[in-house]
């Protein structure tokens, strides 16, 4: 904890201080990025709370200023939320919409910057519209020392003409506005020193939206300083959103390169990832089938080398399970030797393979008799099998031999610094995925294992570095169920997890497992019960949203819901009517969830998106009427557009959702199958981020027999049925 933390969390907890050295502390706590903690100082200091002297009367407009800004920024508060909330306290002392106000970059810069971050977090074109007026207003007032409402409002007229197709009339305003800034901004020996690199960054940030590519280069050289790598992570991400308005391959344009490298010196991945931006990849639900699938997954974007890109790592249940082990044996390289080839990425899944393989053939959750499970259901339990038994095998089996660490493998002792991490560059001793990754060529993935609160219907999330339920699993307007805080972990308190357990309670099926507690934690006594992530997001693309992913890579192996002939009647089907009307509900939301993220790449939020399932191309004919008279002429081939067979695609997306032990053909099948989707997957989806992939290295994998079966065009083949009939068997079998 730094010394200025200690400061805030001090005046917090009620110690007295004076104005002089608050105004200091958040001043140095927005530097460091501390958002939270700024806003919570800031929003006591304006009520004057333990206080030694009086708020000084010209500083109550800043103060409301930087509250505001704050808040639509603290990660603490609700996405859906903290925008209206920021507007709220802005709104308060200022008269937004008033003509009066015209002119105010200040203020007028701030609102816009909070209708900006709400129309990326939420999508809506009328906060892009409403974000693009309020610069514009700003921009009415004198340019200053950096240009900052003036340089905003002409990105943002570039980004409505992208948005809405208006391109002339947009574009002609912005470049008026990018002369304007050429034309009153001081020259760069005029201005105050701790406003010289805005200034620089400013001036060739209008030249570059002019097409002056050289003369923004010079501007940024010019610079006698750089900001604090946040600011300038900022900056770099604002210059690579233009550059790709203005080319779709911006780094194969020498002068737009020779911009990022005046920008960004000495730093070749961190233009790579500006243009990019964040990678979000998302393993399923689904028990061990989804497991399989993934690595099968995981193998072909090894291949392409899109591994090292992945900024965050979204697992549910299966996805957990396997997720988990990726991420302990990437930790493992990461810590001893870096940079990483290619051929690292393929040789540490194939090892991932071997291992994972191994483990489950344990049988994980083994198997109980009927005795045993209706000994425990009498006694109370909501959950045939003991889900902390389930725990100690996940760690026994898959993470222990994983864990090279020494100390006890928690969720707080995972975090580690990069034996290739640099101080000097990032300008911070410590290590930090959020901060740092956009420096690195093998970035370090932020792990999140997702479950389900029963206590609140919220998700519940885990992390090396905290865990509880975030802000963006709550929707004020419609939720009224108070949210469990979310904190980062004081082993001191017990608030502490191991890794194993975190991993149980992802893959805790209702009904199956019993629910994983966490008892003591909270005031009033509450004891929070964890259930299966899929409960409430069985893709995990939330946390990808959450963590501003651009580009998303979804593996979905979840079970779909099956078409069924004749429900079963009586007493005997109740269980199954009951089972079916919640399989109907996750359908529901795993078809809203995708609408979204489609939604999101129409509207550009979402540069790019890889979804996968499992039953993607597969025919789904319309059930005629008896008396229908319609006729019509069916296509069929043998693939499915994703180049997999379609019998095999098929008994292999039916196969069990357990955490069971699977045959060598069962789980060749589904890795076979995961690689072939995601190497046609990825040539449709995202073959035009050249910065995202490299050319294709081929690895040895052991599902390569039946990789040629499931792509094969041939009438039959020698093994086909009897694999088809065994991969068919497995849909319901136990081993």
């Amino acid at each position: 904890m730094s010394k200025v933390t200690e400061d805030a969390l001090e005046y917090l907890g009620g110690a007295a201080q004076l104005f002089v050295v608050l105004n200091k502390l958040r001043k140095q706590l927005k530097s460091e990025n501390e958002i939270t903690l700024a806003r919570r100082v800031i929003a006591k200091l304006r009520k004057e709370e333990d206080l030694l002297d009086e708020l000084p009367s010209g500083q109550k407009a800043d103060l409301c200023r930087q509250q505001a800004e704050l808040t639509s920024k603290d990660p603490e508060l609700s996405v859906n939320s903290r925008h209206d909330i920021a507007l709220k306290i802005l709104s308060d002392m200022f008269a937004l919409d008033s003509v009066a106000l015209n002119g105010d970059a200040e203020t007028l810069g701030i609102a816009g910057g909070i209708c900006k971050r709400r129309w990326i977090d939420l999508g809506q074109y009328e906060d892009l519209q409403r974000a693009a007026d309020y610069y514009r207003r700003g921009a009415l007032g004198p340019v200053g020392e950096d240009g900052y409402a003036q340089i905003n409002a002409a990105f943002m007229q570039d980004l409505l003409a992208h948005a809405s197709g208006a391109e002339t009339p947009n574009q002609q305003e912005a470049n008026l506005i990018r002369q304007k800034i050429l034309d009153e901004l001081p020259p760069l020996d005029k201005v105050k020193e701790e406003n010289q690199w805005w200034n620089a960054a400013t001036r060739a940030e209008a030249l570059f939206g002019l097409g002056r590519y050289s003369e923004a280069a010079a501007a940024l050289k010019a610079s006698p300083k750089r900001p604090e790598i946040w600011r300038l992570q900022t900056t770099a991400q604002q210059f690579a959103v233009l550059a790709q308005l203005r080319d779709k391959r911006p780094l194969q344009n020498p002068e737009l390169r020779a911009v990022f490298d005046a920008l960004l010196p000495g730093t070749t991945q961190a233009v790579s990832s500006s243009l990019i931006g964040k990678v979000g990849l998302a393993l399923s639900g689904g028990g061990f089938r989804a497991s399989f699938y993934h690595l099968g997954v995981l193998a072909r974007l090894a291949e392409l080398d899109v591994l090292r890109h992945v900024d965050v790592l979204s697992c549910v249940s299966g996805g957990s399970i396997v997720g988990a082990c990726y991420w302990l044996m990437l930790r493992n390289r990461l810590v001893k030797a870096a940079p990483m080839t290619q051929g690292d990425y393929i040789s540490l899944v194939q090892e991932l393979i071997e291992h994972f393989s191994g483990a489950v053939a344990q049988n994980l959750r083994g198997q109980p008799s009927k005795i045993e499970v209706g000994w425990r259901l009498l006694t109370g339990a909501k959950g045939a099998l003991d889900t902390e038994k389930i725990a100690a095998a996940l760690d026994k089996y898959f993470y222990e031999p994983l864990w090279h660490d020494g100390k006890p493998l928690f969720m707080h002792h995972l975090p580690y610094k990069p034996v290739d991490h640099d101080p000097v560059l990032t300008g911070e001793e410590d290590f930090n995925p959020a901060k740092h990754n956009w420096l690195r060529a093998d970035k370090v993935p932020m792990l999140v294992l997702n479950a389900t609160t029963v206590n609140t219907g919220h998700a519940w999330q885990f992390t090396p570095t905290w865990m509880g339920e975030s802000p963006w699993s709550t929707h004020p307007a419609a939720d009224s169920v108070q949210r469990l805080q979310w904190h980062w972990y004081d082993p001191g308190s017990q608030w502490q997890m191991e890794l194993a357990r975190a991993v149980a309670a992802s893959a805790c099926v209702p009904g199956l497992f019993e629910p994983l507690r966490i008892d003591g934690a909270y005031e009033g006594g509450y004891q929070v019960q964890l259930i299966d992530g899929g409960v409430h997001d069985n893709q995990g693309t939330v946390a990808l949203l959450a963590h501003n992913c651009s580009v998303l890579i979804v593996s979905d192996a979840a079970g779909h819901l099956l078409l069924e002939q004749v429900p079963q009647p009586g007493l005997g089907g109740l269980a199954s009517y009951a089972a079916r009307a919640m399989d109907t509900l996750m359908e529901r939301v795993r078809l809203a969830n995708y609408a979204d993220l489609a939604a999101r790449v129409r509207t550009k939020l979402v540069r790019g998106l890889m979804f996968l399932h499992m039953k993607d191309g597969l025919d789904a004919d319309v059930i005629r009427l008896k008396f229908s008279q319609e006729s019509y002429d069916l296509h069929r081939t043998p693939l499915s557009p994703l180049g997999v067979r379609k019998d095999f695609q098929k008994a292999v997306a039916e196969l069990r959702t357990d955490l069971d032990a699977f045959t060598d053909n069962e789980r060749n099948a589904l890795m076979a199958c995961g690689y072939r989707m995601a190497a046609t997957a990825f040539e449709r989806d995202l073959r035009q981020f050249d910065e995202l992939y490299a050319q294709a290295v081929s690895g040895h994998w052991p599902f390569e027999a039946i990789l040629q079966e499931i792509k094969s065009t041939a009438p039959s083949t020698p093994k086909r049925e009897s694999l088809i009939n065994a991969l068919r068997a497995g849909s319901k079998r136990t081993v």
